[in-house]
């Protein structure tokens, strides 16, 4: 009976389940999942909950394919992949809101070779749309990363 080994398609469902169990705990022990209403930890644990339930899955099917092909990366999923990783990182140290706004510039300026108007736009519109109504009318809390240091 041949051995089969797992490629690096499973590496991500195991990653990402681990990251939903993080959530799930982290949402639950500090922030709660219901409390006479939504508590903050409601939605990001039912986002972390579906998460792990769609990794579970995904690594359901990569244990059963028969290829066992190696997955091949090019470099627009590469940036992407990166993307999500400065944003994280960005968010840690000079917030969300603010490494949002940086990736979209980035983005803008060096993948799609945007014109400055345009860049200058539709960062406005997206600044205008996260403090209007996430921040001001939702009263969002966003990570303000090391800033928060001074608050």
């Amino acid at each position: 009976m041949e051995k089969k080994k797992l490629n690096t398609r499973a590496l991500i469902p195991v990653v990402t389940a681990i990251v939903a169990i993080v959530f799930i705990a982290v949402g639950m022990i500090d922030f709660g999942f219901w409390d006479a209403g939504p508590p903050p930890g409601f939605f990001p644990i039912i986002i972390a909950v579906v998460l792990l339930l769609a990794s579970i899955a995904s690594f359901i099917q990569v244990a059963r394919d028969k290829d066992g092909k190696d997955v091949q990366y090019n470099r627009a999923e590469l940036m992407v992949i990166l993307g999500a990783a400065g944003i994280i990182i960005g968010s840690m140290v000079i917030g969300l809101i603010l490494s949002c706004l940086v990736y979209l510039v980035l983005w803008l300026k060096l993948v799609e070779h945007a014109p400055w108007k345009h860049v200058i736009i539709i960062e406005a519109i997206l600044a205008a749309i996260i403090i209007g109504v996430f921040v001001v009318w939702l009263q969002v809390q966003f990570p303000m990363g090391l800033f928060e240091l001074f608050m």
